[in-house]
């Protein structure tokens, strides 16, 4: 099922850039809708069996893994990336009415949707590092085909901006990898050198810790490029907002955190290697940075999508706070955010762009009246916007609770007392600019006609419906499956049965 996974997004892809628009669209449906429910089987298994799903392809060299942590990466691609997909059909109508894409692009634009979707199930599938590394520099390659998919000045710009930085990241990434392999090959000798993750985790009490230390400072310095991390987060805005909105949604929502993922998965080897105190002050302290430098420029933001960007950047920096915190409470928040992050930021992208398309416009000052013009996605924006500012009782307010109650317990009040102004002043922001938006009066660029509810609301629904519902009730059920990955982190990456 895991080579079925990543073969059907690769097939759908390859479908779409070699057939016609409408044609395009139906494989687009059909194969978003069959990679979803296969990421919703196949996340499920770590968790009903109680042991990690291997496939090897040589006794020594594993080629996918899927784990407690893995599958809630899966869990998350699988339902934004098929909600992006399927929302894409009619977002791509509206820019081919309005001239900004041509009809012969759209099966190159659902093509590289797909394929952007199969290299990051790779990367949180791969068990071998240097095939996670591929995989992640697969996700830059092709998303920035994507940043630069309207061809304007702006757009390529961006991209360019984002291809060079993340490489030059990633390449730091590399450092840290080959650091690990001669702090392993010394443990498990050469010949047994596949630098699995299961393998590692075995033998991390046995790493040279001087090695260790120096390989996680390469890795947060490369990853943490890609997470968006502060100072490192300067690509990030504007490829953000000048992509198109399905590719913002995932972006913000999936990729962000793959990265986050590859840090989290060396800080538990470190941890197991150096002991607890180095990774996780360092997380500590890149996790606060990226959050209280998000908090100018999301105060100042008049491009809607660049403020989302910003927001995303202060989001990162609470999960990479959590996980640094560490503990039941910190990474149980640490985990919930990962979630609750991407379900709400993929809602607001998505219908933030839906009302730049109607009012021709990204720029905040010209986004008026949305709550007369456009009552369901305005009423869903809205909503997202609320939930991911941390209002209850949708889950971001739990999940960062959970995280200020550990970071007050481990920390004190300083980092308790950050943390929660910076969140408070973020989400006075937040409410301030959408406000300005939902309440002012419509002027003459607002759209001609009032929309009704489309099949394009229901797809914001479902994430929305699921921040909202964690909110309020949690099943017993999901909380078991959450807790059995808390207790895979805090047992340093191996099996919680």
């Amino acid at each position: 099922m895991l080579y079925l996974l990543l073969a059907l997004p690769i097939i759908s892809g390859l479908l779409c850039c070699f057939t016609k628009a409408r044609n395009a669209e139906l494989i687009n449906i059909l194969g978003s809708l069959l990679t979803g429910i296969t990421a919703i089987y196949c996340c499920l298994t770590p968790f009903m069996t109680g042991t990690a799903q291997k496939l090897n392809s040589h006794k020594i060299y594993k080629i996918l893994i899927l784990d407690e942590l893995s599958a809630i990466l899966v869990f998350i691609i699988g339902v934004v990336g098929t909600t992006c997909c399927l929302y894409g059909v009619t977002y791509l109508r509206q820019e081919r009415s309005h001239g900004e894409i041509a009809e012969k692009r759209v099966g190159l634009f659902f093509g590289l949707l797909h394929f952007f979707v199969a290299t990051m199930y790779l990367a949180v599938l791969a068990d071998n590092l240097g095939v996670m590394w591929v995989a992640i520099e697969g996700t830059t390659i092709v998303s920035a085909l994507l940043v630069a998919f309207y061809g304007n000045k702006s757009a390529l710009e961006a991209a360019w901006k984002y291809l060079i930085i993340c490489t030059v990241g990633i390449a730091f990434a590399m450092l840290g990898i080959i650091l690990t392999f001669y702090a392993a090959r010394g443990v498990l000798g050469s010949d047994e050198i596949s630098l699995s993750w299961q393998q590692l985790y075995l033998v991390a009490d046995q790493l040279d810790p001087s090695l260790m230390k120096l390989a996680f400072i390469f890795i947060l310095v490369g990853y943490g490029t890609k997470a968006g991390l502060f100072p490192l987060h300067t690509w990030l805005p504007d490829a953000h907002s000048q992509a198109p909105s399905p590719v913002s949604a995932l972006l913000s929502g999936v990729l962000l955190n793959c990265a986050i993922y590859a840090i989290i998965r060396f800080h538990l080897l470190t941890t197991m290697a150096v002991g607890e105190g180095f990774s996780g002050q360092l997380l500590i302290i890149f996790g606060l940075m990226s959050m209280v430098a998000a908090l100018p420029f999301i105060l100042v933001q008049k491009d809607i999508k660049r403020l989302l960007a910003y927001s995303s950047v202060e989001h990162v920096g609470i999960i990479i706070l959590g996980v640094g915190l560490g503990g039941t409470l910190g990474y149980t928040g640490a985990i919930l955010h990962l979630i609750n992050h991407a379900l709400g930021k993929s809602v607001l992208f998505l219908s933030a762009g839906t009302l730049a398309q109607r009012y021709k416009s990204k720029l905040i000052p010209k986004i008026h009246g949305i709550g007369q013009w456009l009552p369901v996605t305005s009423a869903i924006f809205m909503a997202s916007l609320l939930a991911i500012g941390g209002l209850p009782p949708f889950g971001l307010f739990f999940s960062e609770l959970t995280i200020a109650s550990q970071g007050f317990q481990v920390k004190g009040a300083l980092v308790g007392f950050v943390f929660l102004m910076v969140i408070a002043v973020v989400f006075a922001g937040l409410i301030y600019f959408g406000g300005k938006m939902y309440f002012s009066d419509p002027v003459t660029t607002c759209p001609s006609k009032r929309e009704g509810f489309s099949v394009s609301h229901v797809l914001l629904l479902l994430p929305l419906g699921l921040l909202l519902l964690q909110g309020i009730y949690m099943p017993h059920a999901i909380q078991q499956l959450i807790n059995q990955v808390v207790k895979f982190m805090l047992l340093g990456g191996m099996p919680s049965v």
